[in-house]
């Protein structure tokens, strides 16, 4: 399954009144593409920071946040995962797509293959963090994700940049 087809799927199985915050670039025109919602945000320019801007929102509103993140954003900003774990909004669901790269600016390794970033979640307080990495278990892994109780992580193992990515994990 690739990225957008991952995108699709997530922002399918949504309500009409989740926010979503889709990452800046690949992940951004995805979820423009797929559907484009009134209640998404999409990021332009502020790589590394899908976490911090859905804990804003998961905060100040009563609705469920949506983050639509990727690994290398996800690690460039890495101590939003550690402000979600430690205020532990109840609303917030964080979709890692995790490609294995930096598929927006060419393609370069990321460290994911090395970093398990659900264990990170869970190890910075998340409630739930898993890893999804079959296509076959794409949905249910994702219905499972968005009825747990946040703030809620999954990773989710995309192949856009599968020459790249270094699966060992």
């Amino acid at each position: 399954m690739t990225r957008a087809e991952a995108v699709m799927l997530a922002l399918s199985l949504l309500n009409e009144d989740d926010i979503v915050v889709a990452a800046d670039g690949a992940i951004a025109r995805e979820a423009y593409r797929a559907l484009d919602r009134p209640r998404t945000f999409y990021m332009l320019g502020s790589m590394g920071q899908v976490a911090s801007i859905a804990l804003g929102l998961a905060m100040s509103r009563m609705e469920r946040v949506v983050a639509l993140d990727g690994d290398g954003n996800l690690l460039m900003g890495f101590g939003g995962l550690a402000m979600v774990g430690g205020l532990r909004p109840a609303n917030l669901h964080h979709l890692v797509l995790d490609n294995g790269c930096y598929a927006t600016t060419g393609g370069q390794p990321a460290l994911s293959g090395k970093v398990d970033l659900a264990a990170a979640a869970a190890g910075a307080g998340y409630v739930w963090a898993r890893r999804c990495f079959s296509p076959e278990h794409a949905r249910m892994g994702m219905e499972t994700w968005l009825a747990a109780p946040g703030p809620a992580l999954l990773r989710f193992r995309d192949r856009t940049c599968d020459p790249f990515a270094p699966w060992e994990r």
